[in-house]
């Protein structure tokens, strides 16, 4: 399917839902939160569909307050519901089993399950807002004419580019990347500001909190992978029920000689992972032994029914059996 094609079922429908996968990340907000601008702009009824509330550090993006956790379902009268950054319909955060309308689903990740009607996928994206960015375009929006409109799109499709990259360092990064960042960049937008909203600005209980996470992290499989687990208990005790990870698992790969790190967070779903490579550990394919998915550097999976130290087990075996210890 075409970019085409997803513009003329968005310019046929009356009301559209909009939603991402659940823990949404950067790219996730930012391509939603960018095309729901678009579609609002040419006059169509538009609104979030999200069962989770905006992580802090990407409050500042326009229409963010809108992702407040209040929508976990389609209107009834919703005739189009398109569905960003999300591989797997079981991630989705929202309850779709009662909808029966149409579902567009735009994604960058290799391990889609094309669950939509309308599948555009490209794992060639660094990020979901580069098929965003493609789409907002094609819907009309002209970004020489530097308005609120088009400046407040380029905030959320830069936040995306950046998040979704680490910050232009992972190999996912390509000439269309830095266009697209250059484009947005050449309308006004401050890049700088942007970058210290998003992770110059943590809640002092986070940092207590990552203090704590990384006095106990461990080092397994001949020292190649940082352990880092965080228990439903701590995250009570600082008030972070709903806090945004990413950052830390980050510090853990930064380490010496370590080829993956590995977060394990205990939630009331269960045992969120995340796992980032270095180099050639493919732990997308450890992720989808576990029913997840995402891409060769970076991905996710919920274990449930386990306690922390089973699961991290679980995932530890995997691991060693993929990189072949």
């Amino acid at each position: 399917m075409s970019i085409t094609s997803i513009k003329e079922e968005i310019v046929k429908s009356k009301k559209i839902g909009l939603s991402f996968h659940t823990s949404p990340d950067g790219d996730a907000i930012g391509s939603t939160l960018s095309l729901l601008r678009a579609i609002r702009s040419i006059g169509k009824e538009a609104y979030i569909i999200s069962r989770d509330v905006i992580p802090d550090n990407l409050s500042f993006l326009a229409l963010s307050e809108e992702i407040d956790g209040n929508t976990l379902e389609p209107d009834s009268n919703t005739d189009l519901v398109i569905v960003l950054d999300c591989g797997n319909i079981d991630r989705i955060s929202a309850h779709l089993d009662n909808y029966d309308g149409k579902i567009i689903n735009i994604d960058h990740h290799l391990s889609n399950e094309q669950y939509g009607f309308i599948n555009y996928v490209d794992p060639t994206c660094a990020a979901t807002a580069e098929i965003s960015y493609l789409l907002i375009k094609e819907l009309g929006i002209d970004f020489n004419k530097k308005t609120s409109l088009e400046i407040d799109i380029a905030k959320s499709i830069y936040t995306s580019l950046v998040t979704d990259t680490g910050s232009f360092r992972h190999s996912n990064v390509t000439k269309r990347t830095h266009l697209i960042a250059s484009e947005v960049i050449e309308l006004g937008i401050d890049n700088s500001k942007i970058h210290s909203n998003l992770f110059d600005n943590k809640d002092f209980n986070k940092v207590k909190l990552m203090g704590c996470i990384l006095a106990n992290v461990e080092l397994a499989l001949e020292n190649k992978v940082a352990v880092m687990q965080i228990s439903k208990n701590i995250l009570e005790n600082f008030n972070l029920i709903n806090v945004d990870t990413s950052d830390i698992i980050s510090i853990g790969l930064g380490i010496k000689g370590v080829e993956v790190a590995l977060l394990l967070k205990e939630s009331e779903k269960g045992i969120k992972v995340s796992l980032r490579s270095k180099n050639n550990v493919d732990v997308r394919k450890v992720a989808e032994c576990y029913g997840g998915g995402g891409h060769m550097k970076a991905a996710g999976a919920i274990q449930k029914d386990l306690d922390l130290e089973t699961a991290k087990s679980n995932l530890l075996k995997t691991l060693k059996e993929e990189m072949k210890l």
